[in-house]
């Protein structure tokens, strides 16, 4: 775990869920935390080709697999298809 202050303005990896009829695949995005709860989760602005995501705040992912609909912070090595 990232023991990284998670601040506004911070940069995060939102795990974006992908298309069910698949024209959009499971990938990581960047994004930027706007707001933390008070539980500690990040609401986002999600930068994607298609344009940009807000989200309410969100839970972190677990290490892997990772889930879409969640955060977590850049690694150096990004790759495939993160999602379950």
């Amino acid at each position: 775990m990232n023991d990284q202050p998670l601040v506004i303005g911070r940069a995060v990896h939102y795990v974006a869920r992908g298309s069910a009829d698949g024209n959009y695949p499971c990938t990581c995005r960047t994004a930027l935390v706007t707001a933390v709860d008070s539980a500690g989760q990040p609401a986002l602005v999600v930068f994607s080709p298609e344009g940009l995501f807000f989200s309410a705040p969100l839970p972190h992912a677990e290490p892997t697999p990772l889930a879409g609909g969640t955060w977590h912070w850049p690694s150096q090595q990004e790759g495939g298809s993160p999602c379950v």
